[in-house]
């Protein structure tokens, strides 16, 4: 799972992260001194989005890390992200921290970094954890609840047929939101190569 699992670091400060050590280990990282591109991490091109609170987004939130992963949950809430800060305890940044899923402090060390890495990829890269991720989103549009049993049963019988369904095109009959169906379609991708399909 470590080399599906695909993973950014977006930190202005290139060596806080054991980047290189942990790509070693089989994790694959790409690496963003800045957020490059807002809607990679809204449509969950990354399974685990590791985020600086400081120096990585100030032109595109005033409240720059925080601000982005305020908008990333919103948009996505099931996205796995990080809240990656050297900041010392202060209570206005504790909102950053509840919000994340999981919290590392820097200076951090590679088996640090490698436990919560692991510990997420085996509780948040599982199909159970996808498909209530999928469901969610689907509420959250007012999917009727029989709809999204429906969606799900349909959904079964596709992956099952194997090929390369347009996941996108199947999520936007029950969504009928473009954006909001390529979002689900990345995560169902993600559930037919967690079936192994």
């Amino acid at each position: 799972l470590r080399k599906r699992a695909k993973i950014v670091i977006i930190d202005d400060d290139k060596n806080a992260f054991p980047t290189k050590a942990l790509q070693n280990e089989g994790f694959t990282i790409e690496y963003w001194p800045k957020v490059q591109s807002l809607p990679r991490l809204e449509q969950g091109d990354f399974d685990i989005i590791v985020l600086d609170i400081k120096g990585v987004a100030p032109k595109l939130s005033e409240l720059d890390g925080f601000g982005i992963l305020q908008q990333i949950k919103k948009i996505n809430p099931g996205q796995v992200v990080i809240a990656f800060s050297g900041e010392s305890f202060d209570i206005g940044k504790t909102e950053f921290f509840r919000l994340a899923d999981d919290v590392l402090a820097k200076p951090v060390d590679t088996l640090k970094c490698k436990q919560v890495l692991d510990n997420l990829i085996q509780t948040k890269f599982t199909v159970n954890h996808l498909w209530s991720t999928v469901a969610a989103m689907l509420r959250q549009e007012k999917v009727p609840e029989k709809a999204v049993s429906g969606f799900e049963n349909r959904l079964c019988k596709l992956i099952e047929k194997g090929g390369q369904p347009d996941y996108a095109a199947f999520a936007k009959t029950a969504i009928g939101k473009a954006d909001v169906a390529l979002r689900v379609a990345g995560l169902i991708a993600k559930i037919a190569i967690l079936c192994g399909l």
